[in-house]
């Protein structure tokens, strides 16, 4: 068995991460997800409802996945979690990792590091951007986050699917075309600190 531990910092103003979940995985294997590519069903509902449990399907039943391990509540602006992911190292022969969390006050952004490698001698320290996961329009309407800046506000559906873009690419920031204003809620990539290391 191989243990690693985790550390991700929140770096942005006011928008709340879902808990965060990180997944060993073999190289090369079907990737949890990719920057111009179609989202997977699980990261669409990560990204759109910032829930983990799909995910956490594919590393528990996946043949080329072989651990994961999660936050237990959300990640608050210039706050850290510190974590470990320990894993089979005969399952995963070339083991990398990939880390998403939703920025909860948007329609469907999250943060993400995909197929990075683990490494023994020193650590891995990444700063990944917000991506959008292309399966929601940025309306930015309460009804369609789920995040703190929007408490009161019945959800709906009703956005699932229409105009939005169809792929994941680097995500635009709040455009103050909704209900957030965007000198609160907007931001500048990176969104996150990832330190990952030998245990």
């Amino acid at each position: 068995m191989k243990t690693y531990k985790v550390r991700v910092t929140n770096l942005t103003f006011k928008q709340d991460f879902s808990p965060p979940i990180i997944v060993a995985h073999e190289k090369g294997s079907n990737p949890l997800f990719s920057e111009g590519r179609r989202a997977r069903g699980a990261i669409k509902r990560m990204a759109e409802e910032g829930v983990n449990r799909f995910i956490e399907i594919i590393a528990r039943g996946e043949r080329d996945f072989c651990g994961f391990a999660a936050a237990e509540g959300p990640l608050l602006p210039g706050k850290t979690w510190n974590g470990e992911i320990t894993f089979d190292a005969n399952k995963c022969m070339e083991p990398v990792f990939s880390v998403v969390a939703k920025l909860t006050n948007t329609n469907d952004a999250f943060m993400g590091i995909d197929g990075s490698k683990f490494l023994d001698k020193r650590p891995s320290k990444l700063f990944p951007p917000a991506f959008d996961a292309g399966t929601e329009k940025n309306n930015e309407k309460c009804t369609c986050m789920p995040g703190r800046a929007c408490p009161a506000s019945p959800k709906t559906k009703e956005n699932h699917g229409r105009g939005s873009e169809g792929f994941i690419h680097v995500h635009r920031g709040i455009n103050g075309v909704g209900d957030l204003s965007q000198a609160d809620y907007d931001w500048d990539n990176p969104v996150a600190e990832v330190v990952v290391s030998k245990a």
